[in-house]
Protein backbone atom coordinates (compact mmCIF):
# COMPACT_ATOMS: atom_id res chain seq x y z
CA UNK A 1 0.00 0.00 0.00
CA UNK A 2 2.79 2.76 0.78
CA UNK A 3 4.30 1.74 -2.02
CA UNK A 4 0.87 2.50 -3.90
CA UNK A 5 0.79 5.40 -2.33
CA UNK A 6 4.33 6.65 -3.29
CA UNK A 7 3.83 5.56 -6.93
CA UNK A 8 0.65 8.36 -7.19
CA UNK A 9 2.62 10.22 -5.83
CA UNK A 10 5.49 9.71 -8.74
CA UNK A 11 2.15 10.09 -11.12
CA UNK A 12 1.12 13.65 -9.64
CA UNK A 13 4.35 14.90 -10.06
CA UNK A 14 4.57 13.54 -13.61
CA UNK A 15 1.11 15.14 -13.95
CA UNK A 16 2.14 18.42 -13.07
CA UNK A 17 5.62 18.49 -15.09
CA UNK A 18 3.34 17.79 -18.27
CA UNK A 19 1.13 20.69 -17.31
CA UNK A 20 3.82 23.07 -16.63
CA UNK A 21 5.58 22.31 -20.10
CA UNK A 22 1.96 22.93 -21.56
CA UNK A 23 1.83 26.72 -19.87
CA UNK A 24 5.67 27.30 -20.66
CA UNK A 25 4.37 26.61 -24.40
CA UNK A 26 1.22 28.76 -24.43
CA UNK A 27 3.52 31.80 -22.84
CA UNK A 28 6.28 31.09 -25.64
CA UNK A 29 3.31 31.40 -28.45
CA UNK A 30 2.36 34.75 -27.22
CA UNK A 31 5.62 35.84 -26.91
CA UNK A 32 8.35 38.22 -29.14
CA UNK A 33 10.83 38.78 -26.37
CA UNK A 34 14.13 36.53 -27.13
CA UNK A 35 15.32 36.88 -23.90
CA UNK A 36 11.87 35.42 -22.45
CA UNK A 37 11.52 32.92 -25.11
CA UNK A 38 14.86 31.38 -24.44
CA UNK A 39 14.34 31.47 -20.55
CA UNK A 40 10.33 29.23 -21.28
CA UNK A 41 13.05 26.95 -23.55
CA UNK A 42 15.04 26.22 -20.83
CA UNK A 43 12.12 25.73 -18.12
CA UNK A 44 10.64 23.16 -20.54
CA UNK A 45 13.91 21.66 -20.78
CA UNK A 46 14.07 21.44 -16.91
CA UNK A 47 10.62 19.99 -16.69
CA UNK A 48 11.69 17.62 -19.54
CA UNK A 49 14.70 16.47 -17.04
CA UNK A 50 12.50 16.14 -14.21
CA UNK A 51 9.89 13.69 -16.06
CA UNK A 52 12.97 11.81 -16.87
CA UNK A 53 13.96 11.22 -13.37
CA UNK A 54 10.66 10.46 -12.14
CA UNK A 55 10.56 7.51 -14.74
CA UNK A 56 14.38 6.68 -13.30
CA UNK A 57 12.79 6.45 -9.98
CA UNK A 58 9.92 4.25 -10.57
CA UNK A 59 12.07 1.55 -12.02
CA UNK A 60 14.59 1.82 -8.86
CA UNK A 61 11.36 1.33 -6.71
CA UNK A 62 12.61 -2.84 -6.81
CA UNK A 63 10.31 -4.10 -4.28
CA UNK A 64 7.17 -2.65 -6.42
CA UNK A 65 6.16 -5.19 -9.13
CA UNK A 66 6.48 -3.49 -12.32
CA UNK A 67 6.86 -4.96 -16.22
CA UNK A 68 9.54 -3.95 -18.21
CA UNK A 69 9.25 -3.05 -21.93
CA UNK A 70 11.54 -3.79 -24.44
CA UNK A 71 14.15 -0.85 -23.37
CA UNK A 72 14.45 -1.36 -19.58
CA UNK A 73 11.90 1.24 -18.86
CA UNK A 74 9.70 0.08 -16.24
CA UNK A 75 6.01 -0.58 -17.02
CA UNK A 76 3.32 0.67 -14.40
CA UNK A 77 -0.06 -0.26 -15.28
CA UNK A 78 -1.66 1.85 -12.65
CA UNK A 79 0.69 4.92 -13.17
CA UNK A 80 0.28 4.70 -16.48
CA UNK A 81 -3.34 4.61 -16.83
CA UNK A 82 -3.34 7.36 -14.09
CA UNK A 83 -0.88 9.69 -16.00
CA UNK A 84 -2.73 8.83 -19.51
CA UNK A 85 -6.39 9.66 -17.70
CA UNK A 86 -4.78 13.28 -16.04
CA UNK A 87 -2.93 14.34 -19.72
CA UNK A 88 -6.41 13.30 -21.77
CA UNK A 89 -9.22 15.12 -19.09
CA UNK A 90 -6.83 18.16 -17.83
CA UNK A 91 -4.42 18.37 -20.16
CA UNK A 92 -6.47 18.33 -23.58
CA UNK A 93 -4.42 18.91 -27.09
CA UNK A 94 -0.69 18.02 -25.20
CA UNK A 95 -0.25 15.64 -27.89
CA UNK A 96 -0.07 18.16 -30.38
CA UNK A 97 2.64 20.02 -28.79
CA UNK A 98 4.71 17.24 -28.97
CA UNK A 99 6.68 15.25 -31.38
CA UNK A 100 7.22 11.05 -31.22
CA UNK A 101 8.94 9.97 -28.02
CA UNK A 102 12.34 8.80 -28.79
CA UNK A 103 13.24 5.93 -26.87
CA UNK A 104 16.41 4.44 -25.99
CA UNK A 105 17.96 2.19 -22.98
CA UNK A 106 18.33 5.15 -20.99
CA UNK A 107 15.93 8.42 -21.50
CA UNK A 108 13.13 9.28 -23.51
CA UNK A 109 13.19 12.31 -25.15
CA UNK A 110 10.60 14.74 -25.59
CA UNK A 111 10.38 16.80 -28.64
CA UNK A 112 8.34 19.93 -28.19
CA UNK A 113 6.60 21.60 -31.63
CA UNK A 114 5.60 25.02 -30.69
CA UNK A 115 3.73 26.32 -33.27
CA UNK A 116 2.90 24.57 -36.06
CA UNK A 117 1.54 27.35 -38.40
CA UNK A 118 3.42 28.89 -41.42
CA UNK A 119 4.74 32.30 -39.16
CA UNK A 120 5.47 30.01 -36.09
CA UNK A 121 7.78 27.83 -38.48
CA UNK A 122 9.25 31.50 -39.84
CA UNK A 123 9.63 32.47 -36.22
CA UNK A 124 11.69 29.12 -35.17
CA UNK A 125 13.51 29.21 -38.35
CA UNK A 126 14.71 32.95 -39.10
CA UNK A 127 15.86 35.12 -36.82
CA UNK A 128 15.54 38.61 -37.44
CA UNK A 129 18.58 40.01 -39.26
CA UNK A 130 20.56 42.48 -36.70
CA UNK A 131 21.26 44.90 -40.04
CA UNK A 132 17.50 45.73 -39.29
CA UNK A 133 15.63 46.40 -36.71
CA UNK A 134 11.42 46.86 -36.38
CA UNK A 135 9.25 48.35 -33.52
CA UNK A 136 7.35 45.33 -33.33
CA UNK A 137 8.91 41.90 -34.03
CA UNK A 138 5.61 40.35 -36.15
CA UNK A 139 6.33 43.10 -38.63
CA UNK A 140 9.68 41.15 -39.93
CA UNK A 141 7.47 37.87 -39.56
CA UNK A 142 4.39 39.24 -41.30
CA UNK A 143 6.63 40.26 -44.42
CA UNK A 144 8.32 36.91 -44.33
CA UNK A 145 4.55 35.09 -44.72
CA UNK A 146 3.14 37.06 -47.32
CA UNK A 147 6.42 36.15 -49.79
CA UNK A 148 6.07 32.37 -49.30
CA UNK A 149 2.42 32.97 -50.33
CA UNK A 150 3.38 35.22 -52.82
CA UNK A 151 1.71 38.50 -51.90
CA UNK A 152 2.58 41.70 -52.66
CA UNK A 153 4.14 43.96 -50.16
CA UNK A 154 4.22 48.00 -50.28
CA UNK A 155 5.87 49.74 -47.73
CA UNK A 156 5.79 53.52 -46.99
CA UNK A 157 7.31 55.97 -44.85
CA UNK A 158 10.00 58.73 -44.59
CA UNK A 159 13.01 59.05 -46.83
CA UNK A 160 16.22 57.23 -44.81
CA UNK A 161 13.97 54.90 -42.43
CA UNK A 162 15.02 51.98 -44.33
CA UNK A 163 12.75 50.49 -46.70
CA UNK A 164 14.83 50.10 -49.75
CA UNK A 165 17.32 48.31 -47.03
CA UNK A 166 14.28 45.94 -45.58
CA UNK A 167 13.64 44.95 -49.27
CA UNK A 168 16.83 43.37 -49.69
CA UNK A 169 17.27 41.75 -46.54
CA UNK A 170 14.05 40.12 -47.36
CA UNK A 171 15.28 38.81 -50.73
CA UNK A 172 18.62 38.04 -48.91
CA UNK A 173 16.65 35.67 -46.39
CA UNK A 174 14.25 33.94 -49.24
CA UNK A 175 16.90 33.53 -51.46
CA UNK A 176 15.28 35.34 -54.38
CA UNK A 177 16.87 36.44 -57.03
CA UNK A 178 17.18 40.55 -56.18
CA UNK A 179 15.96 43.30 -58.98
CA UNK A 180 15.57 47.13 -57.81
CA UNK A 181 13.97 49.68 -60.05
CA UNK A 182 14.34 53.46 -59.12
CA UNK A 183 11.52 55.23 -60.19
CA UNK A 184 13.02 58.15 -58.92
CA UNK A 185 16.08 59.04 -61.34
CA UNK A 186 14.30 58.62 -64.61
CA UNK A 187 11.63 60.36 -66.43
CA UNK A 188 10.16 57.78 -68.47
CA UNK A 189 9.20 55.05 -66.02
CA UNK A 190 8.11 53.47 -69.79
CA UNK A 191 11.54 52.57 -71.32
CA UNK A 192 12.39 51.31 -67.96
CA UNK A 193 9.73 48.86 -67.68
CA UNK A 194 8.97 48.28 -71.47
CA UNK A 195 12.36 48.93 -73.38
CA UNK A 196 13.18 51.24 -75.72
CA UNK A 197 13.62 51.46 -80.25
CA UNK A 198 17.31 50.85 -80.97
CA UNK A 199 19.02 52.11 -84.65
CA UNK A 200 22.56 51.44 -86.42
CA UNK A 201 22.89 51.25 -89.91
CA UNK A 202 23.35 47.85 -90.19
CA UNK A 203 20.86 46.62 -88.65
CA UNK A 204 18.03 49.04 -88.70
CA UNK A 205 15.60 49.98 -86.10
CA UNK A 206 14.88 47.69 -83.50
CA UNK A 207 13.30 46.90 -79.95
CA UNK A 208 15.23 46.18 -77.05
CA UNK A 209 13.50 44.63 -74.36
CA UNK A 210 13.83 46.42 -70.80
CA UNK A 211 15.79 44.61 -67.89
CA UNK A 212 12.11 44.84 -65.73
CA UNK A 213 11.06 42.32 -68.51
CA UNK A 214 13.76 39.96 -68.10
CA UNK A 215 13.19 39.63 -64.38
CA UNK A 216 9.42 38.66 -64.90
CA UNK A 217 10.37 36.08 -66.57
CA UNK A 218 13.43 34.56 -64.22
CA UNK A 219 12.64 31.05 -63.42
CA UNK A 220 14.15 31.29 -60.10
CA UNK A 221 11.33 33.79 -58.96
CA UNK A 222 12.63 36.87 -58.85
CA UNK A 223 11.86 39.49 -56.14
CA UNK A 224 11.50 42.97 -57.50
CA UNK A 225 11.19 46.06 -55.67
CA UNK A 226 9.85 48.90 -56.96
CA UNK A 227 11.66 51.90 -55.87
CA UNK A 228 9.80 54.99 -55.04
CA UNK A 229 6.67 54.58 -56.88
CA UNK A 230 5.21 57.83 -55.70
CA UNK A 231 8.08 59.79 -57.93
CA UNK A 232 6.69 59.14 -61.03
CA UNK A 233 4.89 62.28 -62.40
CA UNK A 234 3.85 60.91 -66.17
CA UNK A 235 1.17 58.06 -64.51
CA UNK A 236 2.51 56.16 -67.05
CA UNK A 237 4.13 53.88 -63.83
CA UNK A 238 0.77 52.50 -62.78
CA UNK A 239 -1.05 52.09 -66.47
CA UNK A 240 1.95 49.60 -67.24
CA UNK A 241 1.91 47.95 -64.14
CA UNK A 242 -1.57 47.34 -63.44
CA UNK A 243 -2.06 44.25 -65.20
CA UNK A 244 1.41 43.18 -63.70
CA UNK A 245 0.21 43.31 -60.52
CA UNK A 246 -2.93 42.22 -60.65
CA UNK A 247 -4.37 38.89 -61.53
CA UNK A 248 -3.88 39.42 -65.18
CA UNK A 249 -0.40 38.87 -64.51
CA UNK A 250 1.53 40.05 -67.84
CA UNK A 251 2.86 42.72 -69.04
CA UNK A 252 1.82 44.39 -72.89
CA UNK A 253 5.25 45.38 -74.70
CA UNK A 254 3.01 47.36 -77.68
CA UNK A 255 5.88 49.16 -78.60
CA UNK A 256 7.58 45.47 -79.69
CA UNK A 257 7.56 44.45 -83.38
CA UNK A 258 5.04 41.78 -82.78
CA UNK A 259 3.39 43.64 -79.58
CA UNK A 260 4.47 40.81 -77.72
CA UNK A 261 2.83 40.12 -74.14
CA UNK A 262 5.03 38.74 -71.55
CA UNK A 263 3.85 36.24 -68.76
CA UNK A 264 5.07 36.76 -65.44
CA UNK A 265 6.91 33.35 -63.98
CA UNK A 266 4.32 32.21 -60.79
CA UNK A 267 7.12 32.82 -58.30
CA UNK A 268 7.60 36.71 -59.47
CA UNK A 269 7.12 39.02 -56.21
CA UNK A 270 6.75 42.46 -55.64
CA UNK A 271 7.93 44.96 -53.30
CA UNK A 272 7.13 48.63 -53.73
CA UNK A 273 8.27 51.27 -51.78
CA UNK A 274 6.75 55.01 -51.59
CA UNK A 275 7.55 58.16 -49.81
CA UNK A 276 4.29 60.04 -48.69
CA UNK A 277 4.76 63.18 -46.23
CA UNK A 278 4.44 66.96 -47.30
CA UNK A 279 8.38 67.44 -47.31
CA UNK A 280 7.96 64.66 -50.69
CA UNK A 281 7.37 66.20 -53.88
CA UNK A 282 3.69 64.77 -54.88
CA UNK A 283 3.82 62.64 -52.62
CA UNK A 284 1.82 64.83 -49.61
CA UNK A 285 -1.21 62.95 -50.13
CA UNK A 286 -1.97 58.92 -50.13
CA UNK A 287 -1.67 56.79 -52.51
CA UNK A 288 -4.33 55.81 -55.36
CA UNK A 289 -7.09 53.68 -54.32
CA UNK A 290 -6.01 50.78 -57.50
CA UNK A 291 -2.61 50.92 -56.49
CA UNK A 292 -3.24 49.69 -52.98
CA UNK A 293 -5.27 46.90 -54.12
CA UNK A 294 -2.63 45.51 -55.77
CA UNK A 295 -0.83 44.95 -52.34
CA UNK A 296 -2.86 42.19 -51.16
CA UNK A 297 0.21 40.96 -48.81
CA UNK A 298 -0.27 45.12 -46.69
CA UNK A 299 0.68 48.23 -46.51
CA UNK A 300 2.93 48.60 -44.07
CA UNK A 301 3.48 52.34 -42.74
CA UNK A 302 7.39 52.66 -41.51
CA UNK A 303 8.23 55.12 -38.90
CA UNK A 304 11.94 56.25 -37.84
CA UNK A 305 12.87 53.51 -35.06
CA UNK A 306 12.74 54.54 -31.44
CA UNK A 307 15.91 55.63 -30.29
CA UNK A 308 17.38 53.04 -28.46
CA UNK A 309 16.43 50.68 -31.43
CA UNK A 310 18.26 53.25 -33.79
CA UNK A 311 21.25 53.49 -31.24
CA UNK A 312 21.37 49.57 -31.84
CA UNK A 313 21.04 49.59 -35.51
CA UNK A 314 24.20 52.43 -35.63
CA UNK A 315 26.04 50.17 -33.18
CA UNK A 316 25.57 47.53 -36.15
CA UNK A 317 26.27 48.84 -39.11
CA UNK A 318 29.09 51.34 -37.82
CA UNK A 319 30.71 48.76 -35.81
CA UNK A 320 33.45 51.05 -34.74
CA UNK A 321 31.24 54.31 -33.46
CA UNK A 322 31.11 54.79 -29.71
CA UNK A 323 27.74 53.63 -27.64
CA UNK A 324 27.88 57.98 -26.65
CA UNK A 325 27.98 58.97 -29.96
CA UNK A 326 25.94 56.83 -31.20
CA UNK A 327 23.28 57.94 -28.10
CA UNK A 328 24.26 61.46 -29.00
CA UNK A 329 23.44 61.13 -32.52
CA UNK A 330 19.93 59.54 -32.33
CA UNK A 331 19.17 61.76 -29.42
CA UNK A 332 19.81 64.48 -32.18
CA UNK A 333 17.61 63.28 -34.58
CA UNK A 334 14.35 62.61 -31.88
CA UNK A 335 15.17 66.34 -31.41
CA UNK A 336 14.36 67.18 -34.55
CA UNK A 337 11.62 64.60 -35.54
CA UNK A 338 9.96 65.97 -32.93
CA UNK A 339 9.91 69.31 -34.00
CA UNK A 340 9.25 68.38 -37.42
CA UNK A 341 5.72 66.28 -36.39
CA UNK A 342 4.96 69.79 -34.66
CA UNK A 343 5.00 71.39 -37.75
CA UNK A 344 7.95 73.59 -36.23
CA UNK A 345 10.32 71.86 -38.91
CA UNK A 346 9.47 70.81 -42.77
CA UNK A 347 12.12 68.04 -42.79
CA UNK A 348 13.21 65.27 -40.36
CA UNK A 349 16.23 63.49 -39.62
CA UNK A 350 16.62 60.86 -41.42
CA UNK A 351 18.03 57.23 -40.08
CA UNK A 352 20.20 57.69 -43.22
CA UNK A 353 21.94 61.03 -42.30
CA UNK A 354 22.58 58.80 -38.90
CA UNK A 355 24.65 56.72 -40.52
CA UNK A 356 26.38 59.53 -42.59
CA UNK A 357 27.15 61.22 -39.42
CA UNK A 358 28.28 58.31 -37.51
CA UNK A 359 30.78 57.41 -40.37
CA UNK A 360 31.75 61.26 -39.97
CA UNK A 361 32.43 60.79 -36.28
CA UNK A 362 34.27 57.50 -37.02
CA UNK A 363 36.41 59.09 -39.78
CA UNK A 364 38.01 62.06 -37.37
CA UNK A 365 35.23 64.56 -36.99
CA UNK A 366 33.68 66.30 -34.21
CA UNK A 367 30.11 65.60 -33.35
CA UNK A 368 28.96 68.78 -33.73
CA UNK A 369 30.98 69.09 -37.29
CA UNK A 370 29.47 66.24 -38.81
CA UNK A 371 26.07 66.83 -37.67
CA UNK A 372 26.47 70.39 -39.23
CA UNK A 373 28.21 68.51 -42.62
CA UNK A 374 25.54 66.23 -42.55
CA UNK A 375 22.43 67.83 -41.76
CA UNK A 376 22.47 71.58 -42.36
CA UNK A 377 21.86 71.37 -46.07
CA UNK A 378 18.89 69.86 -45.51
CA UNK A 379 17.52 73.49 -44.00
CA UNK A 380 18.97 76.11 -47.27
CA UNK A 381 17.83 79.82 -46.05
CA UNK A 382 15.15 80.07 -48.25
CA UNK A 383 14.24 84.00 -49.54
CA UNK A 384 15.96 85.03 -46.30
CA UNK A 385 13.66 82.76 -44.28
CA UNK A 386 16.35 80.99 -41.79
CA UNK A 387 14.15 79.92 -39.06
CA UNK A 388 14.28 76.40 -40.14
CA UNK A 389 18.42 76.20 -39.86
CA UNK A 390 18.79 78.70 -36.80
CA UNK A 391 16.15 76.02 -34.65
CA UNK A 392 18.70 72.84 -36.42
CA UNK A 393 21.53 74.57 -35.55
CA UNK A 394 20.67 75.14 -31.79
CA UNK A 395 19.48 71.61 -31.43
CA UNK A 396 22.98 70.67 -32.76
CA UNK A 397 24.80 73.36 -30.27
CA UNK A 398 22.83 71.77 -27.74
CA UNK A 399 24.46 68.52 -28.10
CA UNK A 400 27.52 69.68 -26.93
CA UNK A 401 30.96 68.76 -27.76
Amino acid sequence: MLKSVEMASVAEKIKNAYASIKVYSDAMDDCEDPEAIELYRKHIAEKEAEIWLLERKRKDMSEYEYEEDDSGHPIDREVEEETAYAIETEHEGLGELFGDVEEDATEKKIEPIIDDSVIGKLKASVDIPEEFKFKDNMTFYTMLRNIFRNKYILVTGPSGCGKSSLGKILADITNKPFHQFNFGDTMNPAAKLLGDTKYNQEDGTWFKPSRFVSALQDSEGSFIMLDEVTRDRTGDLGNILMPVLDGQRYLALDESDDADVVQLDKNVFFFATANIGREYLGAAHDLDRAWKDRFTGGIYELEYLPQNKEQELLQVRIPNVSADDARRITEFAKKIRDLYKAEELNVAVSTRMCLAVAELVVDGMTLLEALKHTVLPFYPITAGDDTDRVKVIQAIQSMGD
